[in-house]
């Protein structure tokens, strides 16, 4: 199974083949979900790169109600061993956070396995599944193995993606006028209201240009937007 995880990524060229060969690698191994995500040396602390197989929806949730800030799992980047996800689960302060993401689709377990690179990057590669606590206690050491022998690789294919020239980005009229508004600090319902508009309307323009932009914060699409003279701000 590592071989022919290893052979898929080996044959990855584009970012938008990322999360089916992920997600395949999940389905085969009876994951539910493997995601990677990096900063330091690669990307601002506020805006990673990350790969991921989880769902939009949660995604949009995730980085729209700022939870990269407070997410103990992505907080543990920093850390030098794998570790389980019920080890940073345990106060109550955090556990409606991981019962909301478990309602997403994200798994009811996890384990993350965190690595440098050469240039001084840091990374973190997690697998979650959907497996009762006795099932996970029997495979968890198994997908532990698995991820932390993946992780090179993975990293491997962000790192020579992420340093390919960016490609060209068009938003579409109403996209530019969502994110200009906001720019200029109006929330998603004063914008709602200026182009006439309803709320989710507005958020899901603003969320298909932050995700054209490849980026996983609203600022860092209004500041990428900018640079590329794609706002008239």
């Amino acid at each position: 199974m590592l071989q022919d995880a290893v052979r898929r990524l080996e044959n990855v060229k584009f970012e938008n083949q990322i999360q089916s060969v992920l997600m395949e690698i999940s389905t085969e191994i009876d994951a539910a979900n493997i995601a990677y995500m990096a900063d330091g040396a690669l990307a601002p602390a506020d805006d990673p790169i990350r790969y991921v197989t989880y769902s939009r929806e949660w995604e949009g949730r995730y980085f729209d109600r700022g939870y990269l800030g407070i997410d103990p799992i992505a907080d543990g980047i920093t850390r030098k061993l794998p570790f389980d996800w019920q080890a940073v689960a345990s106060t109550a302060s955090l556990r409606w956070l991981f019962a909301e993401a478990e309602s997403f689709g994200v798994g009811r377990q996890g384990v993350s396995v965190p690595m440098r690179g050469a240039s001084g990057e840091r990374a973190l590669i997690t697998l979650t599944s959907f497996h009762s606590c006795r099932e996970w206690e029997q495979k968890r050491w198994r997908y532990q193995a698995f991820v932390s022998a993946l992780a090179p690789y993975l990293h491997e294919v962000a790192f020579l993606l992420h340093a390919r020239e960016p490609r060209q980005v068009r938003l579409s009229h109403r996209q530019q006028q969502c994110l200009e508004l906001y720019a200029r600090g109006y929330a998603p319902k004063q914008i709602a209201a200026q182009l006439k508009i309803s709320s989710s309307m507005a958020r899901e323009h603003l969320h298909c240009a932050r995700r054209k932009l490849g980026s996983l914060t609203l600022t860092s699409a209004v500041f990428k937007a900018s640079k590329l003279d794609l706002l008239n701000v």
